[in-house]
């Protein structure tokens, strides 16, 4: 795999006030230690070419395996602040079974995160933080989601209470942006009051079928629903990406690697 391909999607909310020139965000997700031309070069000009206002992350920028080097996606990141781009990150499962069983990892995931942050990479686990930018008042939101939501061949009830639990209540009066690495949950996601979520994990089904959409899922699971690019329900917005790397699958079929643009402009009257 030695090509990406740009997707672009344009997301309106009425809290972007009219006329306003809006925003634009790019999505990396699930790099999986990949590199597009020495020190991912060609990432890096295909992300600076959008100009955008910041980069958000939804995770799985490395292999989560105690004997993958995590050099890729650090020297990315290392790129990305030459640029003085925000970089905001929610960690994938991949980052996530690392900082939860040192007892495989050792420190590992302690020296990755360390590593993002000398990188001024905001990394968010079940944290937030404001982010405000041409008149718009947002809140970015990083959400860890439990190792049982990752099992193989079954997708396991989401807890009533957990985004809550995990991140407090999100102000109505802000825009609220989700990094949240597995979409399959996303009605919860738009009912918390995430205005946007940020996805991937899925790799777009890996076999994509023209009119039908993605085949499988990571979990097994056969035509994800939202398997790659933009959802909508109540007023909320999803954007799936379907990432720039492959892990244990390696295999791509009419389903070409992801890097995001997101286009946030205000609502259409």
């Amino acid at each position: 795999m030695s090509k990406f391909k740009l997707f672009h999607y344009d997301v309106n909310t009425k809290k972007l006030p009219k006329g306003s020139r809006g925003l634009t965000f790019v999505l990396l997700s699930d790099l999986h230690n990949h590199v597009y031309g020495p020190e991912n070069q060609q990432l890096l000009e295909g992300v600076e070419a959008q100009k955008p206002d910041a980069v958000l992350s939804a995770g799985d920028m490395l292999i989560g395996h105690s004997q993958e080097s995590f050099g890729p996606a650090l020297q990315l990141f290392q790129r990305l602040r030459e640029k003085k781009l925000p970089v905001f990150y929610g960690n994938g499962n991949h980052e996530y079974r690392m900082r939860m069983h040192p007892e495989v990892y050792g420190e590992k995931y302690q020296a990755y995160a360390k590593g993002l942050r000398d990188c001024g990479v905001i990394l968010l686990e079940n944290q937030s933080i404001p982010f405000d930018k041409n008149g718009l008042s947002m809140r970015i939101y990083g959400f860890e989601l439990d190792e049982r939501y990752y099992h193989k061949l079954t997708n396991a009830a989401f807890q009533k209470g957990e985004l809550t639990e995990a991140l407090g209540i999100p102000d109505p009066d802000c825009y609220n942006i989700l990094l949240a690495h597995n979409p399959v949950y996303f009605e919860h996601y738009a009912e918390w009051g995430a205005d946007l979520t940020v996805s991937g994990h899925l790799h777009g089904g890996i076999i994509q079928i023209p009119g039908i959409g993605g085949v499988i899922s990571p979990q097994a699971k056969l035509f994800p629903r939202y398997d790659a690019g933009h959802f909508e329900k109540v007023g909320r917005d999803l954007i799936v990406s379907r990432g720039l790397g492959t892990h244990t699958v390696n295999i791509r079929i009419f389903n070409p690697a992801e890097l995001s643009v997101i286009h946030l402009k205000p609502a259409k009257v």
